[in-house]
C-alpha cells in the first residue's frame, strides 16, 4: 500500500464517505444502474420465452400440415398436435 495512486484513491474514498450527499447520490446512481441491468435482463428473458413459445406453435402447425398430407383426420391431427380442431381445419383449407 505504498503506491501513491492507491494512497490517493483511499484518501479520496475516505473523504467521499464522509459526505452524506455525495454518498447518497452515488448510491442512487448505483441503484439506477442495477435496476437498468435487471430490467434489460428481464426483457431478454421475456423475449426469449415469447420466441420459444411462437416456435413451438409453428412446429405444431407444420406437424399438423404433414399429418393432414398423410391422410389423418382433423380430429386425429388435433389430438396428435394439441391444436384446436378449428385451427387444424383452417390449415386443411390452406
Amino acid at each position: 500500500m505504498n503506491e501513491p495512486a492507491i494512497k490517493k484513491a483511499l484518501k479520496a474514498e475516505e473523504i467521499f464517505l464522509k459526505r452524506d450527499k455525495e454518498r447518497y447520490l452515488y448510491e442512487m446512481r448505483e441503484k439506477a444502474l442495477h435496476d437498468h441491468v435487471s430490467a434489460i435482463s428481464s426483457a431478454k428473458e421475456e423475449g426469449l420465452e415469447e420466441g420459444l413459445r411462437k416456435g413451438r406453435v409453428e412446429e405444431k402447425r407444420e406437424t399438423a400440415v404433414r399429418f393432414l398430407a398423410m391422410g389423418l383426420s382433423v380430429a386425429e391431427v388435433s389430438a396428435g398436435t394439441g391444436l384446436a380442431i378449428e385451427e387444424v381445419e383452417k390449415l386443411k383449407q390452406n
